[in-house]
């Protein structure tokens, strides 16, 4: 896509809209932090590899509005209104899960509570 396409497209935004500009799944958003032109080249850096890096092990830890999610629902954990053992309860499983499977599994994982909820 050409820069005057997306103009368009950036210019039929409702007035007063600005919205994140992402890549990758909807569950997953990669959100953009960089921009590079090179000649007639313009690189978009986002906060994620793209898939065709990600091996079967994804490695890449989580990124900013991840790591806003989690805390997120830490801070909800420790505001209910629950006996400590469970909130170390629901806690340890977080950690476990995070330790335990990749971070878009985790965060997908999360999203799905959340929606269920």
């Amino acid at each position: 896509m050409k820069v005057s396409d997306l103009k368009i497209i950036l210019d039929t935004l409702p007035e007063g809209s600005d919205p994140e500009i992402v890549t990758g799944e909807v569950w997953l958003p990669e959100r953009l932090i960089d921009t590079q032109l090179d000649n007639e080249l313009l690189h978009l850096q986002f906060d994620s590899a793209p898939d065709d890096f990600i091996r079967e092990e994804e490695g890449r830890g989580f990124v900013e509005h991840e790591i806003n999610l989690l805390h997120s629902k830490v801070m909800k954990i420790l505001h209910e209104p629950a006996a400590v053992a469970d909130k170390a309860q629901a806690l340890l499983g977080l950690i476990l899960m995070a330790h335990e499977q990749s971070s878009s599994q985790v965060i997908e994982a999360i999203e799905d509570l959340e929606d269920n909820h």
